[in-house]
């Protein structure tokens, strides 16, 4: 196994390289150590991990929603799709006839690649934190399930988003300022600019300067979270 390939796509570089065998190892390879525990692992970090981001970034969302979310962002084509963009399948320890390696993509190999997805963030866990295991699968998730994360954007407080966000990465927080104000008084219409550090982020119309700043910081929230990823 080429383990530079595959900790450079996975963008986490091991201590303890046996785990990252393990977690690709397939049981028609070996009985005894594959990577069947560490998708029990990984399961369960994945899971505890989605639940605590929702948790502390959407406010507004009730326990229905984070429930739906959570299924959303953790079922099996979710990792099945991070999977394939990591080309997890390249690596997977099994025997030949399996068709993994090559593109095979039925309903039981896409199960194979999610777990062996599972395996290693929970050998990522292994072998680092709590904190840098969730840095590694957010990173995947925001990069590569960007559809049901715009979703999830779609339902929330994005001022609140916004500012927390930016709070964490800079220790600042956002401005909102009016640079247009159009139309009778009885159909005014606002147009914001969201600015981090003196940084243009967005900009935002509206009926009101409340509309107008959750509409602005709705964009800033989309390309702040693209600039921390390119970072990565």
């Amino acid at each position: 196994m080429d383990y530079n390939i595959i900790e450079k796509r996975i963008g986490y570089s091991f201590k303890d390289k046996t785990l990252l065998d393990l977690a690709f190892t397939h049981k028609s390879i070996n009985q005894a150590r594959n990577y069947e525990r560490l998708e029990f692992l990984g399961d369960a970090v994945i899971g505890a991990i989605v639940a605590e981001y929702l948790y502390l970034n959407f406010k507004d969302l009730n326990e229905g929603e984070l429930s739906r979310y959570r299924a959303a962002l953790v079922r099996l084509d979710a990792l099945y799709g991070i999977a394939e963009k990591l080309k997890i399948s390249e690596f997977i320890l099994k025997e030949r006839d399996n068709g993994i390696g090559a593109g095979g993509a039925n309903g039981k190999n896409k199960r194979i690649i999610s777990n062996v997805y599972e395996a290693v963030i929970g050998a990522v866990f292994l072998d680092s934190s709590h904190e840098k295991t969730k840095e590694i699968l957010l990173s995947h998730i925001h990069k590569f399930n960007p559809d049901i994360y715009k979703e999830i954007l779609e339902n929330t407080d994005f001022k609140t988003t916004l500012q927390e966000l930016v709070q964490k990465e800079t220790g600042t927080t956002p401005e909102y300022r009016t640079v247009k104000k159009e139309g009778p008084v009885h159909n005014v219409v606002f147009t914001i600019c969201v600015k981090i550090n003196g940084e243009i982020f967005g900009y935002g119309t509206g009926r009101s300067k409340k509309i107008a700043e959750q509409n602005g910081a709705k964009k800033a929230v989309k390309k702040f979270l693209e600039k921390i990823n390119d970072k990565k």
